[in-house]
């Protein structure tokens, strides 16, 4: 990172921070990721369930709403990357890819290595550092926020619908699999709610 002079070092270095990204903010964006990447495992065991048990409707139902928005999400952050990126440099199509592979796998990804990253500066006590590193993770957590909201409308709400339908039409004939998997769909309604709580 380049800086005009010196007095933007010396502004940098007797800077302070209004927040600061606390062990409570680390723990729950690390909880947030690895929940993600559940919810994703357990869509996928349902799907699958589904298919095995012979209720084809509700295999391609389940199917259609991982895929859709996974589709949408990912074009939309893919968007958010391209217009955030400094334009003088090009942007690196590998690394562009892999980011949008993270963030819908482990949404909160990104987010949680701007976190460790400014913490790992701040027990160094290198100012400037922590500043970028404070800035990056706020950015971050701004574009992971704006996803949110579509995962919300696109992906948990036609979720919850749909197994909601499920288990009402076949509350006898559920197996273990499904049980967990609805467990997991509603027992952390509020999940996001906690996560946007700890923001």
């Amino acid at each position: 990172m380049e800086y005009v002079d010196d007095q933007t070092k010396e502004n940098m270095q007797s800077a302070t921070l209004s927040h600061q990204i606390s062990t409570f903010n680390i723990v729950m964006t690390a909880i947030s990721a690895f929940m993600r990447f559940l919810t994703i495992i357990m869509n996928c065991c349902l799907a699958y369930e589904y298919w095995r048990s012979a209720s084809y409707t509700y295999c391609h139902w389940t199917i259609m709403s991982i895929l859709i928005p996974m589709i949408l999400t990912t074009i939309i952050y893919a968007n958010v990357l391209i217009v955030g990126h400094p334009s003088k440099k090009p942007v690196d199509n590998t690394r562009l890819f892999w980011r949008l592979v993270v963030s819908f796998l482990f949404r909160d990804a990104s987010t949680l290595n701007w976190a460790l990253k400014y913490t790992e500066a701040k027990r160094r006590g290198d100012k400037i550092a922590e500043i970028e590193c404070y800035r990056r993770h706020l950015m971050e957590e701004c574009n992971i926020g704006f996803l949110r909201l579509f995962d919300s409308f696109l992906e948990t709400a036609p979720q919850k619908v749909l197994q909601l339908a499920i288990v009402l039409q076949n509350t006898k004939s559920l197996t273990y699999i499904f049980r967990c998997a609805h467990l997991h769909l509603f027992g952390l309604f509020p999940k996001s709610g906690l996560v946007f709580g700890c923001l």
